[in-house]
């Protein structure tokens, strides 16, 4: 009733989170003002979460998730804004979010304005999601089970109107008349690229230059009946790369507590298969909460949340052809998999140029059976409480959080790969008239393996008390230290023979090209911050109430001058309680009607500059048959780095009558 900000709570129920996977999916469509977009239809791809939009211009987008009052690492969502990127669905990373069973959450709270986020910091640009999770209560022992089958239908891809075969034939028919036209008086050059069906046919029966001149009257009755015969096939790319899905999810939980010990303890099990076969996710959490009453005065509380999840999935190549979605609307509709001895049938057509490389067909079913992607992430989150109560007045808790998320992922392409042989063939180079291959007959794996660790140490206190029955105090102050550890290993061999788990060199043309070839990286990353903040609020007859915030952050980030390296954010918040006014008090149908007002700074990060001069260390060849250690600058230093400011203005009315029947806000 005294709160100034703006705040959304919602309650994860069943009919809440729906067919969701995961808490941030189910938050689509919950909350004004808090827009959901999934990032892929991929098992366990993180949703993209923007409350009252974009809020950083450098820094990061995404909000702050905090569990039971412990900010998360981890949980922004990578940009897919490069061209190269754009249909590598495979490699966004899951959020740590990801790992929480819906089950175990009992309420999700999403702080919009800067009177909300102000005492979360720097992080709080974006606005904040308050993750509360579910605890036991005294009584007896509450068992709960329950398990949920969703189905989810093949892909509907018949509404792209697409063209058919006919269709198809035709406009190639149409673009292939076009006679070329000659650069530079001599050099004739086709309007349109010679690929496709009917390209591949007049070339092979040599006539090309006749249909241009006499059209299809000029056909051999051989060419004619092939190009018919492709008017005649129309693959069904849906039946053949879709598949309908069905999710698996198993929940048990036991709670209860007596005065001294309450306790809530909860396993589950989650098997969601893709609409792409070999697409599938699986997902084993636990979750452990125990508190202790250890006097009138003294609280302890332990909680374990532990997760263990993996992915399997296709490899991604260059053009993004694994992709189904983007290969089914680019693949001919009258190209056929596979002949009639079964065999793989190969698109020479769907790799970028004007003409078919023969030396690199395309197969999607060859390149599923020849390519696998596999991901397991493990990830504990324990967070440690102390909770002092003198009296009703005064209270201090203190909290230690501990997060660690490790990844460990596997990729392979196969000889047979569209992956490999296109990576081969792009690596070939000459040595006098021999075609040398830089990468050796064989397979190709990668194993990558990351960490994700932060550390979390906080400590407030409260003081709140009542005056003459109309004046309300209420006051928070604390601070928080931080500090994370990113750190990532990769490794890649050629040449890999699956049975006889071993590798083979690759042939380099010169000392130089073998610098080039990153084939074992390792990079580390760390980061600490201390806060300091406080929060108050002053109530007047219930009607009228004042309410401030502010906070200090520092970070290493911003080391350099020493003026820039702490960022004060503050909000100043008022709400008038106008429904406890004499003159509206006497309308008894009207159960809330409140205007607020607030305005405050945020702040942000960008980590993607520096204060320091950056450097890439690396090896160059000046002289032939010796190699010099050498730094690349990457960015220049800029003492005068400081955090990305945002200022926020809010302004909201809550309106409720008939008991609250109708509630607007």
């Amino acid at each position: 009733r005294k709160l100034t900000a703006a705040i959304a709570k919602v309650d994860v129920t069943d009919g809440m989170v729906g067919a969701a996977k995961s808490i941030d999916q189910a938050l689509a469509g919950q909350i004004a003002g808090v827009a959901v977009t999934t990032t892929s239809g991929a098992p366990g791809a993180p949703a993209r979460i923007r409350i009252r939009g974009t809020a950083s211009l450098n820094g990061t987008q995404d909000p702050l998730w905090v569990l039971d009052g412990i900010p998360l690492e981890g949980t922004d969502i990578p940009k897919m804004d490069n061209k190269s990127s754009d249909n590598d669905i495979v490699n966004i990373g899951q959020s740590s979010i990801a790992g929480l069973s819906p089950n175990d959450i009992e309420s999700i709270t999403i702080l919009k304005d800067a009177a909300a986020t102000a005492i979360y910091g720097a992080r709080a640009a974006n606005g904040v999601i308050v993750v509360t999770t579910k605890r036991g209560r005294t009584g007896k022992p509450v068992v709960n089970f329950n398990t949920k089958l969703t189905y989810t239908p093949n892909l509907e891809t018949s509404r792209l109107n697409l063209l058919n075969s006919e269709e198809k034939v035709n406009l190639e028919l149409q673009m292939m008349k076009e006679a070329p036209f000659n650069k530079w008086g001599f050099y004739p050059i086709p309007v349109y690229s010679e690929k496709g069906g009917v390209a591949a046919i007049l070339k092979q029966y040599n006539l090309m230059d006749i249909y241009r001149e006499k059209g299809w009257e000029g056909l051999t009755s051989e060419a004619q009946n092939a190009i018919n015969r492709l008017k005649s096939i129309n693959t069904d790319w849906n039946d053949i790369l879709f598949r309908d899905a069905i999710t698996q999810e198993y929940n048990i939980s036991i709670s209860g507590g007596s005065e001294k010990v309450t306790y809530y303890n909860s396993l589950g099990y989650t098997l969601e298969t893709g609409n792409i076969p070999g697409v599938s996710l699986s997902r084993f959490n636990l979750t452990s909460k125990t508190s202790y009453q250890i006097n009138k005065l003294l609280k302890v509380g332990v909680s374990i949340f532990a997760n263990r999840r993996k992915n399997t999935t296709f490899l991604t190549d260059t053009y993004g052809l694994t992709n189904p979605v983007y290969y089914s609307r680019i693949a001919n509709p009258y190209f056929e998999p596979f002949d009639n001895n079964n065999n793989y049938l190969y698109d020479y057509d769907v790799v970028t140029g004007s003409m078919p490389d023969l030396l690199q067909g395309y197969n999607i079913l060859e390149e599923r059976e020849n390519t696998s992607n596999k991901s397991i992430t493990t990830a504990i989150n324990s967070i440690f409480d102390i909770e002092l109560r003198f009296n009703d007045q005064w209270k201090v808790t203190s909290q230690v959080g501990v997060q660690w998320d490790q990844l460990s992922r596997e990729e392979y392409a196969g000889t047979n790969s569209f992956n490999l042989r296109n990576q081969r063939e792009n690596s070939a180079y000459y040595k006098g008239n021999d075609r040398i291959y830089l990468i050796p007959e064989g397979g190709m794996l990668k194993s990558t393996n990351s960490t994700t660790s932060q550390i979390t140490w906080k400590v407030q206190g409260e003081y709140k008390n009542t005056f003459n029955d109309i004046h309300n105090i209420q006051i928070m102050a604390g601070s928080e230290i931080r500090k994370n550890w990113y750190e990532n290993q990769a490794s890649t061999g050629y040449g890999y023979d699956p049975k006889t788990l071993t590798f083979k060199n690759l042939e380099f043309r010169d000392s130089k090209q073998a610098n080039e070839w990153k084939l074992k990286t390792k990079s580390f990353k760390e980061n600490a911050f201390a806060s300091f903040y406080a929060n108050g609020s002053y109530t007047l007859m219930d009607r009228y109430t004042l309410g401030g915030s502010v906070r200090m952050d520092g970070s290493d980030l911003f080391g350099v001058d020493k003026k820039y390296r702490y960022l004060p954010i503050y909000s100043v918040s008022g709400l008038w309680r106008i429904s406890n006014e004499p003159l509206i008090n006497q309308f008894k149908w009207i159960d809330n009607l409140a205007l607020r007002l607030s305005y405050g700074l945020q702040g942000n990060i960008d980590k993607n500059t520096s204060p320091f001069i950056v450097g890439t260390y690396g090896n160059i060849s000046i002289l032939p048959g010796s190699n010099e250690e050498s730094i690349t600058i990457n960015s220049a230093p800029n003492s005068k780095l400081r955090w990305e400011k945002t200022a926020s203005y809010n302004t909201g009315i809550d309106f409720s009558v008939f008991n609250q029947a109708i509630n607007l806000s």
